[in-house]
């Protein structure tokens, strides 16, 4: 009886050794797991920060060149529309649908028309319309 005593009192020990071994790996392996985790999202942030800055630059390049003189004139002259004085504008009007949304001319819209060149000559030299 001693002896069936000793060993079922070995046994419980032993297992809660195995037990309490078997918590700490999974508790070390959760913490690696974290570890990794947030390693990864640290390099993300990093990567992240580094293109912020980098867009940072570029902006406070632009942002110089339209302090400068040329910059505001250019700026006002292309964004706004606006001229010197004693310039003469030059505006450029294309049929209705011959620009899609991004301002490029549309080909479609340009079919049966006849090319640019074909009008300008007959600006110049006398030549009956041939549409």
């Amino acid at each position: 009886m001693e002896r069936d005593r000793r060993f079922l009192h070995r046994r419980v020990i032993t297992t809660s050794v195995a037990l309490a071994a078997l918590y700490l790996v999974l508790l070390t392996g959760e913490r690696a797991l974290d570890a990794y985790r947030i390693n990864q999202e640290v390099e993300s942030v990093r990567q992240e920060i580094a293109a912020l800055q980098e867009r940072n630059r570029v902006l406070e390049a632009e942002l110089a060149a339209s302090r400068a003189d040329g910059g505001v004139e250019r700026v006002a002259r292309s964004d706004l529309g606006l001229v010197k004085p004693g310039d003469h504008p030059i505006v450029i009007e294309w049929p209705s649908g011959g620009r899609d949304g991004a301002g490029n001319v549309d080909p479609s819209a340009l079919s049966g028309q006849e090319p640019n060149w074909s009008s300008w000559l007959r600006l110049f030299v006398d030549i009956p319309d041939q549409r």
